[in-house]
């Protein structure tokens, strides 16, 4: 089956009061992840004690306080990204090319005797979603899990059509009137992967026979994470940094997942299905950051604390299923294509605060070397709608399924030799969950140069991230992994005005 163009199709479009999100969505958006300037990146992110980077104030708002002249810097990245999924043991590998921009801002400074003041924006990508990538394996559970969760207790009557009805019409129908999970159950009917077992008990019965299928996955996402800062800064006598941030967040996620199944039994009904999907998220939202830097001699202490971030999420999504059944010693196709996209109600979500401490210490004019621990504080992200019950059972899960917190250390050094500028860092991130082992590890290296009153630096980051995933939040929950190896080029330029 060719994967069709969704937007070059005439959809119908329909509102309705049901839900897309899951606890993924948590995970997904909270960015426990730093990202920035080439000088930010190549010191691993360690820089919540040292400022006087444009990235650094995503960090910890202090960081503007520190600079002494006024700046304007812009960074960009190309990232060569290896994807390695094992599903059932068996190991696939997707290599693509992205490019990124990481960052933009500029910085204002004042000084009035010992008293300096300083404004700042900044534009940072907290993470990129850009994805590719495909597997397959047997399996022995099939897509008919799925549906046969959905259809459980639906009456068989309403997944029928009528002589006055069409695909599309009752797809919209049981979608304002039910939601997404009596949708999924038409599809598996209407597709002939499910058969109605008792029509008093609403109970259903695969059409597929099968002792293992085979099943191939490409599931490709685009989007970022981008957090605009508006920053002010002040320090008085060269000792004590204080700053805070208005950060406005906005979020674009694109998911299309194209899954195949074959590979039934000689004698099962069933023997082909393609179950394509398009999910989209937009979210935007705000969160407020304080930070101080406090100088001892070459010491610094970097203090920072960034408040829950309050996001409003709008969401959607477009299915088509088509299947291969035999019937009357024939295959036939069913091409369930509703030409619906389903616009979700809007949804708040509250995602973790972060409280950063760092240190570092200063070599006169030879160097430095910094390290940061920050904290993600799971336990106070929610969904905070008390009326809804859906919503409430993914509280529940964020409570008893995710750790508390996530933690995650980066270490990075700068050597300095007159106007160049050579730098290292390592870094580890940790996520919060209780069952599945998800991290990002990495190293980075740098060199800058310092014109006077213009810099260039550049950097190399190798980072690899581990994940555990499931093929379907329900029904069919067969896990796979994925190990995502990024590198990643970085150049920044900023000069002063």
């Amino acid at each position: 089956m060719k994967v069709k163009n969704y937007f070059t199709l005439l959809l119908f479009f329909i509102f309705f009061h049901s839900h897309s999100q899951t606890i993924d969505d948590i995970i997904r958006v909270s960015s426990y992840y730093n990202d920035g300037t080439a000088r930010f990146n190549a010191m691993g992110g360690a820089f919540s004690a040292l400022g006087g980077d444009l990235s650094a104030i995503s960090v910890n708002p202090a960081s503007s306080s520190i600079f002494t002249y006024n700046e304007f810097g812009i960074t960009m990245g190309l990232d060569a990204i290896k994807i390695e999924n094992d599903f059932n043991g068996y190991l696939s590998e997707t290599k693509s090319l992205e490019e990124t921009v990481n960052q933009l801002g500029a910085v204002w400074v004042f000084t009035n005797g010992k008293a300096k003041f300083s404004f700042a924006y900044n534009l940072q990508n907290l993470y990129s979603y850009n994805d590719d990538f495909s597997f397959s394996a047997n399996n022995s559970n099939s897509i008919d899990k799925y549906f046969l969760y959905y259809a459980d207790g639906v009456p068989s009557d309403d997944l029928l059509i009528y002589s006055d009805e069409t695909t599309q019409s009752v797809y919209q129908l049981l979608g304002k009137n039910y939601g997404f999970g009596d949708q999924q159950a038409f599809l598996g009917y209407q597709g002939f992967i499910i058969n109605s077992l008792d029509n008093s008990n609403n109970t259903y019965e695969t059409n597929a026979s099968y002792n293992q299928v085979l099943q191939d996955i490409t599931i490709k996402r685009i989007g970022n994470h981008y957090k605009h800062s508006l920053n002010i800064g002040g320090s008085y006598n060269n000792h004590v940094f204080l700053g805070a941030n208005l950060n406005f967040h906005g979020i674009e996620f694109q998911e299309r997942k194209i899954f195949n199944e074959s590979g039934y039994s000689n004698n099962s009904n069933l023997q082909n299905v393609n179950f394509n999907e398009y999910y989209n998220s937009n979210g935007f939202g705000f969160s407020i950051q304080l930070g101080s830097i406090i100088k001892v001699k070459n010491f610094r202490i970097g203090l920072s604390y960034q408040s829950p971030t309050w996001i409003d999420f709008e969401e959607e999504n477009e299915q088509t299923l088509e299947t291969e059944v035999i019937n009357d010693n024939q295959i036939k196709t069913y091409n369930i294509d509703p030409r619906t996209v389903n616009i979700y109600d809007k949804y708040r979500l509250r995602l973790p605060s972060k409280s950063t401490i760092g240190f570092s210490h200063i070599f006169a004019q030879r160097g430095l070397i910094s390290l940061d621990y920050e904290i993600t504080k799971y336990n106070n992200a929610m969904f905070p709608d008390d009326d809804d019950n859906y919503l409430n059972e993914l509280n529940y899960i964020i409570d008893n399924e995710l750790y508390a917190t996530a933690q995650s250390i980066r270490l990075g050094g700068e050597y300095r030799i007159k106007n160049n500028s050579l730098r290292a860092g390592v870094f580890h991130y940790k996520g919060p969950e209780n069952l599945n082992g998800n991290k990002i590890n990495g190293f980075s290296i740098g060199y800058g140069i310092n014109f006077g009153g213009q810099k260039f630096d550049i950097s190399y980051v190798s980072q690899s991230s581990y994940f555990t995933n499931k093929l379907y939040p329900k029904g069919l929950t067969s896990p796979y992994t994925t190990d995502k190896f990024v590198n990643r080029i970085i150049a920044s330029y900023h000069f002063n005005f």
